[in-house]
């Protein structure tokens, strides 16, 4: 198989980002060094949270101790076992355990803070760094060889604080086998905008003339080697109403396994709801060992065309069709096509830029519903 040539935003990223390893392209120290855990802080704004929130929210203001989160963490699974959170503590101390017999086989990557404090920030390695807090609550020893170390020193590569630092993190976490499908969603758009502003920021610190490069999805598909149709199956899980992506995050659902509501429901929160309250009882059932061989998929696909069926199914009214002033109608539709037609690159590279705040998360739901709606009129038409 032909090896795949490298974009010019696969060069970008990887001349300064290598994600299973740690910057390269600067000065970066070579040797391995120990630092002590209390030195150590993880990043707030890390794409992926492992910790509960609230407990996180507290590592981050200083409200409450590593330490201190990690007993609380096994307070709260131990009263719930079979809680996602409680799941994941285990998988955390299932890495602990490792770490205990081999010792840290992979060091985290660290940067300084801005503050020069003499503190530093992850980069790299969060669930290492937690397993680390946990064998130190524990009070357990990492054997190396014939040496046991305390865990309260954990093994790390310094780096110093770079532009790609925050698409480093995402690179990783998208790399991880247990991320979840809406998890990797939000992990590819943020990819995405974390590197549209890095290549803003390389073009004007350059002094080049003439427009930044423009961060396409193909470009992203060949950095991580994704192919366009798997990438375009991940995103549209952001197509679900949000209380469907909770239900998705809360119950780790399989990408594979609602792929026919995400194809055939986008524009139909209500059957969304319907098909994943269903599919979480198949599932939940077969986890129990009372699945009676079904498939889910197949039977997913079928609740899906069953629930459409219905909902399309012709009703009687004997009132008089509201008229629609079609006219009225195209005006609005060209005024906000005439509108975007406007938008040259540069001003596109602006509107992506600003679309990364608390209010252009909204705008990006409106416009993703406004699409839903379209999508809809257009089916109905075009069938």
């Amino acid at each position: 198989m032909a090896k795949r040539k490298k974009t010019g935003l696969a060069t970008l990223l990887f001349d300064e980002v290598d994600p299973y390893g740690s910057v390269i392209g600067e000065s970066v120290p070579k040797q391995i060094e120990r630092f002590p855990l209390e030195a150590i802080q993880p990043d707030p704004d890390q794409p992926r949270r492992l910790l509960p929130d609230d407990l996180a929210e507290g590592v981050n203001n200083g409200s409450i101790e590593p330490t201190g989160a990690i007993k609380e963490w096994l307070k709260r699974a131990n009263a719930n076992p079979d809680t996602q959170s409680a799941r994941e503590l285990r998988e955390l101390q299932r890495l602990a355990n490792a770490i205990a017999q081999h010792g840290l086989i992979n060091p985290i990557t660290i940067r300084p803070t801005e503050l020069g404090d003499n503190r530093y920030i992850i980069v790299t390695g969060e669930r290492r760094f937690w397993s680390h807090v946990l064998l130190t609550v524990e009070e357990r020893f990492i054997q190396e060889g014939e040496i046991s170390q305390e865990p309260n020193f954990i093994k790390v590569n310094l780096v110093p604080a770079g532009a790609s630092i925050r698409a480093h993190q995402i690179v990783e976490n998208l790399m991880r086998e247990d991320i979840n499908v809406l998890e990797k969603a939000r992990g590819l758009w943020a990819l995405r905008q974390e590197l549209t502003d890095d290549a803003y920021r390389r073009h004007l610190e350059s002094g080049r003339d003439g427009k930044p490069p423009t961060v396409t999805w193909k470009e992203v598909e060949g950095v991580l080697d994704m192919s366009r149709q798997y990438r375009a199956r991940i995103i549209g899980v952001l197509n679900l109403s949000d209380k469907a992506q909770e239900l998705v995050d809360q119950y780790n659902l399989a990408e594979a396994t609602i792929r026919p509501i995400v194809e055939k429901l986008k524009s139909h929160p209500d059957l969304q709801l319907k098909a994943l309250t269903q599919l979480i009882v198949w599932q939940e059932a077969e986890d129990r060992g009372e699945g009676n061989g079904r498939r889910i998929v197949p039977s997913v696909r079928a609740f899906v065309d069953k629930l459409l069926t219905a909902q399309n199914k012709p009703v009687i009214n004997s009132q008089r069709t509201q008229y629609i002033d079609l006219g009225k109608f195209r005006q609005k539709v060209r005024g906000t096509l005439k509108y975007m037609q406007k938008f040259d690159d540069q001003t596109r590279n602006d509107f992506t830029r600003a679309l990364d705040t608390d209010i252009g998360n909204d705008v990006v739901k409106e416009l993703q519903a406004l699409r839903n709606e379209i999508d809809s009129m257009l089916e109905m038409v075009l069938d």
